[in-house]
């Protein structure tokens, strides 16, 4: 003889009360995580694409303080448009453009920053050259698509390419300076006010 035990209605009732209780529980759950998740890649991108902007207004900076120096000729410990070596190039340009300052020689500037792989490359990045066996006997300014400036001593102030046979050949390393986006950022934005100061004495003359 088998026992049958019959539920109550009210057995009934709290048993889909507590089933009901879960299977919602778990859909907030899931659609919680899912929110989570989804957060987080939103402001992954934004980070991206912040620091895609503010690696695109730093090249825009550096163009057009590296403009007018174009075919400079080149000076020996030169740091003026009337004549400039590849390291007085960069300190100039780094420091006009930007306010930051940095050391003056080739062998300090190798020391400087942190060491980045070219593939790794932004603008405002330092490419060094070691031509005629001399370690870091040269530098330059990297821009973007393999472009970078420097001072050559042939030729003075002019804008290269990486891809170019002889510059793959000496290739030496790079630095990075300016390493954090908050140094990058207050850089960029001492660069707008100094605009938009000058942009003022201007309109007030």
């Amino acid at each position: 003889i088998k026992t049958v035990y019959l539920l109550e209605p009210s057995d009934l009732s709290m048993r889909f009360f507590f089933l009901l209780l879960f299977l919602v529980s778990n859909l907030v759950g899931c659609r919680s995580v899912k929110s989570v998740f989804q957060g987080s890649t939103e402001n992954a991108n934004d980070i991206v694409q912040s620091e895609e902007t503010l690696h695109a207004q730093l090249e825009a900076v550096l163009r057009a303080e590296l403009k007018p120096w174009k075919g400079t000729p080149h000076v020996l410990g030169g740091n003026t448009m009337q004549g400039v070596d590849c390291s007085g190039l960069i300190k100039e340009v780094f420091a006009d453009a930007l306010n930051v300052e940095i050391p003056r020689t080739t062998g300090q500037l190798i020391q400087t920053g942190k060491s980045v792989r070219k593939s790794k490359l932004i603008a405002g990045d330092l490419v060094f050259f070691s031509p005629a066996q001399k370690k870091g006997g040269h530098v330059g300014i990297y821009l973007s698509s393999g472009e970078f400036t420097h001072a050559s001593s042939s030729r003075g102030v002019m804008t290269s390419n990486l891809s170019n046979p002889y510059w793959s050949k000496h290739y030496e390393t790079s630095r990075r300076i300016l390493d954090e986006t908050d140094e990058l950022r207050a850089a960029i934005e001492r660069v707008q006010a100094r605009q938009k100061l000058a942009i003022e004495m201007q309109s007030g003359n």
